[in-house]
């Protein structure tokens, strides 16, 4: 076995993509934990199978349930190890997104488990995500919808079956009760909650024993897109607790990277266990704390990127992003995603001043345009 392969037993093989993969793993300190992977039996991914995470903590617990319409997959899955969801104790979901509590509803009907999630959970899940933002809250996010309002929502072709989906998912989980909000250093007997928000803003990762779940924070294969920064609504603003008042806590690429910073501080010795990957391409994807340092450095590869391009030019939204993505990359939605990831970048270099945004969106460079380097050596290195 590799220093992180913790396979005690193969309970069941599944597909090359993961898809019904049942584990029997063992911590350094002998403790037994589950994994099971529940495919995504409704809209397929890229991104593989949810994998769900169940151990004995002060009665069962479950980590991450998958997304909807994966309810009997999930049952199938949990029967591989002995369980059924009316064993389960408590689930805690990693963060909101429908790939990880798309079957909370399913599943508290059959059981009596409480749910937890980070603090932000309750007050967000009223609300659908993409409706939240106040899209003209910033220069480049005014740009990013004006782009997808010219070039992406004209040729978009509704799903109607998916949009049926996804409105029974958000009406469904805004009615869910949360039995208990978790905060950062959250202890339940052997358990650990680090709050780690930047790819969601209720993103949190768990300790136990050397095994850390990342949820999408650390993903094997993949670097999890990072959120741009926020800004509430009016209406939706007023209705928040104060701690999400200002968001900047939460929401950003500074933010995600800080909590990569984080979790590197924890030291070499634990194995991650992702929400996604774990098993692909016929393979174990056996990680450690050092995929933490590799998408920081991902991510300062793609600013080196934008800030070479620009040197003593000027550019804007779209033509950073054409320079950065090759064009099989932007068709169709696809540009919107990469442009909204091109965003969180810049809002990044402009944090740290190098570049500034100018009043029609123009972007040009500050400085020497190294600050960043910066700023990231210290997140990969916390002894500098």
């Amino acid at each position: 076995m590799t220093k992180h392969n913790r396979i005690l037993n193969v309970l069941k093989e599944g597909d090359s993509n993961g898809d019904g993969w049942s584990l029997e793993l063992n911590t350094s300190q002998g403790r037994t934990v589950f994994a099971v992977a529940v495919a995504q039996s409704v809209h397929r991914s890229r991104t593989g199978p949810t994998w769900s995470y169940i151990f004995e903590n002060q009665g069962w617990t479950s980590i991450d349930l998958g997304t909807p319409g994966s309810y009997d997959a999930l049952k199938v899955a949990y029967s591989t190890i002995g369980l059924a969801p009316s064993d389960i104790k408590r689930v805690i979901i990693s963060h909101g997104h429908s790939d990880h509590d798309g079957t909370v509803t399913d599943f508290m009907r059959d059981s009596k488990a409480e749910l937890w999630a980070h603090e932000t959970y309750k007050p967000l899940k009223k609300y659908i995500p993409w409706e939240i933002h106040y899209k003209k809250g910033s220069l480049l996010h005014k740009e990013l919808n004006r782009i997808a309002e010219e070039k992406i929502q004209p040729y978009y072709e509704p799903d109607a079956a998916r949009e049926a989906t996804d409105q029974k998912y958000f009406e469904e989980r805004s009615q869910t009760e949360v039995a208990r909000d978790l905060r950062d250093g959250y202890e339940l007997s052997d358990l650990k909650i680090m709050s780690t928000p930047g790819h969601s803003p209720d993103q949190i990762c768990l300790l136990l024993d050397d095994f850390i779940f990342t949820g999408d924070h650390i993903l094997p294969e993949i670097t999890p897109h990072p959120t741009g920064k926020m800004v509430f609504r009016t209406s939706i603003l007023e209705n928040l607790p104060d701690f999400l008042r200002d968001p900047s806590e939460f929401y950003g690429l500074g933010t995600y990277l800080n909590s990569l910073g984080k979790v590197i501080k924890l030291g070499p010795n634990y194995t991650i266990l992702p929400a996604h990957r774990l098993y692909n391409k016929s393979r174990f994807n056996w990680q450690g704390i050092e995929r933490a340092k590799q998408i920081i450095k991902h991510h300062e590869h793609r600013l080196d990127s934008m800030l070479n391009k620009l040197q003593n030019n000027t550019s804007n939204l779209e033509e950073t992003t054409r320079g950065i993505f090759e064009r099989s990359k932007l068709l169709g939605p696809n540009l919107y995603a990469a442009m909204s990831e091109i965003v969180a970048h810049l809002e990044f270099l402009e944090d740290t001043g190098d570049i500034a945004i100018g009043a029609s969106g123009d972007i040009s460079k500050q400085g020497t345009g190294t600050n960043y380097k910066t700023y990231i050596s210290r997140l990969v290195d916390p002894n500098l």
